[in-house]
């Protein structure tokens, strides 16, 4: 395996270990708060980030020829909007129990990461489309190195977690060391700038 697939993907893991033990920390009435600044609750952000893998599977597997993945349950809009997208899957497990957004994550995770350990390394360096958060932020679509893409989603788990912590302030001296472990600086201002 690739220096890089192991680096990104030991990223992945330690930061999702960290997110699911916080997660598994909080009230039923921590889950239901609003996120400043955002449409979404708590719970919303987690549903999130256990089904953001099974999109970007289908993203990356046809790169590698692999396309046994587990059935999404909200298809693509056509044509394509992530913000849509991500809103639709959202609001279907509205009531889900964290136990069940769970399982889902690992299904997807696990097909990700298959896809991930068959990405050439050669492939790193491709320019590829990034719109980012277009409904929200006023900057026109551009081109990412594929690395750098990767990266970014490998620190989702933590990012979000910066927008959680919005709603639950006072969570955050527990979670300081996890939040300050992430390399947030390994993503360039054309990712950052176009995500909320």
């Amino acid at each position: 395996m690739a220096a890089w697939t192991t680096a990104i993907l030991d990223e992945m893991a330690r930061h999702r270990e960290q997110f699911k033990a916080f997660c598994r920390s909080l009230s039923p009435e921590e889950m239901s708060e609003r996120v400043p600044g955002s449409p979404w609750t708590v719970q919303d952000y987690i549903a999130h980030l256990c089904t953001i893998d099974g999109l970007l599977c289908r993203f990356f597997g046809p790169a590698v020829a692999i396309m046994d993945m587990p059935p999404l349950d909200v298809a693509p809009p056509t044509p394509f909007d992530i913000d849509e997208w991500n809103e639709a899957a959202v609001e279907k497990r509205c009531g889900a129990s964290l136990e069940e957004l769970f399982d889902e994550a690992v299904r997807h995770r696990a097909t990700y990461i298959r896809i991930l350990e068959a990405l050439p390394e050669g492939q790193m360096g491709m320019m590829i489309p990034f719109g980012g958060d277009r409904k929200v932020i006023d900057l026109p679509a551009t081109t990412v190195r594929l690395e750098d893409l990767l990266w970014s989603i490998a620190l989702h788990d933590p990012n979000h977690t910066r927008d959680i912590l919005r709603a639950l302030p006072n969570r955050e001296p527990e979670l300081r060391e996890w939040i300050a472990s992430a390399d947030f600086e390994r993503v360039p201002a054309a990712i950052t700038d176009r995500r909320i």
